[in-house]
């Protein structure tokens, strides 16, 4: 069987598309695997399904699988992606896409080529009284103990505020957090650097996909850590990953909007 999609990518976060609204192909996890796989696949981050949703008040849904395989529960990045695509391919005429999601529906628009995505309400999982666990944090020669922010917004995440995260062993110390046995679904892992009021500099080890050039949820999580830590004062923040800058910023409800653009790399066909 063969497989038609579309390769995208969101400052450098990147994934390829498909379209089930008429087909469903059930790729099981190892044959997302060997897809995802840089030098005997395709190579990405992500895929990402769109279909049909369920719910009248949704326009398609929207499903994530990450490079292992395994359906996950949000992606900023590949949202704006997502929104992309429809538009690409004219699959809606419509301003605002409204997108089912496994946590819910989310909301997509563009405005001079930047594609926003509500992100959802965050959650803030530790309190005063419940404070997070220190973690490891490794260096080229020496390991220092941090404690982390943890981050519900769509799926979870770890911020470590920290100062020169380019001298970070990011891998090794993403590994070893998302092996502990306080996160039994594994977690993402974000090691956020503050530049000024607005600006944060961050790298994410995600689950399941590994160390990406961007993280849209990464970012909306750095964003919530550094405002409810009052690291930063702006609600509206510019952060800087590997792959290029995006923005986030909160609004109300404790809601998250992130902003930025997404653009079609290429189109092929692969024989399943």
């Amino acid at each position: 069987m063969k497989l038609s999609f579309t390769k995208m990518q969101a400052i450098g976060n990147d994934f390829i598309i498909i379209n089930q609204i008429e087909q469903s192909y059930n790729l099981t996890a190892t044959v997302i695997q060997k897809l995802a796989d840089r030098h005997f696949g395709i190579g990405f981050d992500q895929l990402l399904i769109v279909e049909n949703s369920q719910s009248t008040e949704n326009d398609f849904k929207y499903r994530i699988f990450n490079a292992d395989g395994f359906e996950v529960e949000h992606c900023g990045n590949g949202a704006r992606c997502f929104y992309q695509y429809i538009k690409y391919k004219n699959l809606s005429n419509k301003e605002i896409i409204l997108a089912e999601t496994m946590k819910g529906t989310i909301r997509l628009s563009q405005e001079n080529n930047q594609v926003t995505v509500d992100m959802g309400q965050y959650s803030l999982i530790h309190t005063e009284n419940n404070p997070p666990p220190s973690f490891d944090i490794f260096y080229q020669d020496q390991a220092i103990l941090s404690a982390g922010i943890i981050v519900e917004i769509g799926n979870p995440h770890i911020v470590f505020l920290l100062e020169h995260i380019d001298q970070i062993d990011a891998v090794k110390t993403g590994k070893t957090i998302q092996q502990s046995s306080y996160f039994t679904n594994s977690i993402n892992v974000g090691f956020c650097e503050i530049i000024s009021d607005h600006q944060l500099k961050l790298i994410v080890f995600e689950r399941g996909s590994g160390l990406t050039l961007g993280c849209g949820s990464g970012a909306c999580a750095a964003t919530v850590s550094a405002i409810q830590t009052k690291k930063i004062k702006d609600t509206e923040i510019e952060i800087s990953m590997p792959g290029g800058i995006i923005y986030s910023q909160l609004i109300a409800n404790d809601h998250v909007l992130l902003k930025g653009g997404a653009e079609v790399v290429y189109e092929g066909t692969i024989n399943l």
